[in-house]
C-alpha cells in the first residue's frame, strides 16, 4: 500500500483527500513559510471528513462561492453550523483537531500559517501576535481582493515569481495580524524608515539581477542588513513603490529599451526580461503602456537592422 505524499500547508486538502490540490508555498522570512491552497470539493468531497490532526497552525480560509450550510466539528462535537457568502472568510487552529461535514460542492482558498510565521512576522516590528480569531463568515474586502489576485498564480504558475507570491502573502499577514489578531505594537521603528543610498543601490541591484523574480523578500532585506518587514516599508518609502511592482515596472521598461533593437524577436526579449512567454509579456506591456510591444516598436519606427538604446530605465 502507498502513501500520498505529504506538502508543506496541505492539512486541509489533505483532510478532503485532495492530494493533487493545487498549492502555493511562499517564504515569509529566512525559515518561516505559509502554504496556500485553492481547494476545489466536488461530489465525491460531500460528507464528514477524517479529523486534522492537532497542530499549532492557523487555517484561514476565504470561500470562493456560496454555501448554503457547512459545518465544523471539533474532537467529535459540532462547534458550528451555518451558511458562508461568497468572499467570505474563517479563521481557526489546528489545536483544535476539526473535522468538517460538507454539504455541498465549493471552492474555497486556504492560508497555512502556522505559529511560528505570526512570532515571527511580530518580532520583525518589536511586536508579538498571540492569536487570531475572526467572525465566521466575515466579509473583508482586503483579503478577498488579495485571494483573487493569487488565484491566476494557481492556473499559471510559471508566470508567477517567488518575489510575487512574497508580495501578496506579506500583505495578508500584515492584514490579519493587523485586524484579527491581538497584535502588541511595542517598538515600532518602520514609521518613517528609509533605506540609504547604499541599502537603495544593492536592493536594486539585487532585484534587476533576477529579472524573473526567483528572490525572496527576506533574501533581499538580508543583503541590506534589514529584516524583511523592515526593509519593505522602507524601500517602498524610498522609491514610492513595492520591491515587487518595482521589478514589474523595471522588466516593463527594459523590454521597451530592447524593443528597440529590431535584430530581438518580442519572444526572445520576453525571456531575456523574465517574463515566461511572449504572451506573457504582452499581458502586461500593454496594461502598462497602453500598446503592445510590436505596436510599440511601429510607433517608433525602428528601422531593420537599427538598433537604439532608451534610458528611461525606473531608479
Amino acid at each position: 500500500m502507498t502513501t500520498a505524499r505529504r506538502r508543506f500547508g496541505d492539512s486541509i486538502p489533505h483532510s478532503l483527500g485532495l492530494t493533487n490540490a493545487p498549492l502555493i508555498v511562499a517564504r515569509t522570512a529566512q525559515k518561516s513559510q505559509i502554504g496556500i491552497a485553492r481547494i476545489t470539493c466536488g461530489p465525491d468531497s460531500i460528507g464528514m471528513t477524517p479529523r486534522v490532526p492537532a497542530e499549532d497552525t492557523f487555517i484561514a480560509a476565504v470561500y470562493l462561492t456560496k454555501l448554503k450550510h457547512h459545518e465544523l466539528w471539533s474532537r467529535g462535537k459540532r462547534m458550528l453550523a451555518q451558511p458562508y457568502a461568497a468572499n467570505s472568510m474563517r479563521i481557526v487552529n489546528l489545536e483544535a483537531e476539526y473535522s468538517a461535514k460538507i454539504t455541498c460542492e465549493h471552492e474555497s482558498v486556504a492560508f497555512h500559517i502556522p505559529r511560528s510565521v505570526l512570532n515571527e512576522f511580530a518580532s520583525e516590528s518589536g511586536g508579538r501576535v498571540s492569536n487570531l480569531t475572526c467572525q465566521p463568515g466575515v466579509q473583508d474586502p482586503v483579503i478577498a481582493s488579495l485571494v483573487h489576485a493569487m488565484l491566476p498564480a494557481f492556473e499559471n504558475p510559471h508566470e508567477f515569481s517567488a518575489l510575487f507570491t512574497d508580495h501578496v502573502s506579506t500583505a495578508v499577514l500584515a492584514h490579519l495580524a493587523g485586524r484579527y489578531g491581538d497584535l502588541l505594537p511595542g517598538r515600532l521603528r518602520t514609521d518613517r524608515a528609509r533605506l540609504s543610498l547604499t541599502q537603495e543601490r544593492r536592493a536594486k541591484e539585487c532585484l534587476a539581477a533576477h529579472l524573473s523574480g526567483d528572490i525572496s523578500l527576506a533574501d533581499v532585506a538580508k543583503l541590506c542588513g534589514q529584516s524583511r518587514g523592515y526593509f519593505i516599508g522602507a524601500f517602498a518609502r524610498t522609491t514610492g513603490l513595492t520591491p515587487y511592482k518595482w521589478l514589474q515596472v523595471h522588466r516593463l521598461q527594459k523590454a521597451s529599451a530592447m524593443l528597440l533593437d529590431s535584430s530581438l524577436a518580442i519572444a526572445e526579449i520576453a525571456l531575456i526580461c523574465g517574463f515566461a512567454d511572449q504572451s506573457h509579456l504582452t499581458r502586461h506591456f500593454t496594461r502598462h503602456f497602453g500598446n503592445s510591444p510590436a505596436a510599440w516598436r511601429r510607433a517608433h519606427n525602428v528601422p531593420p537592422g537599427n538598433s537604439r538604446q532608451c534610458t528611461h530605465y525606473v531608479s
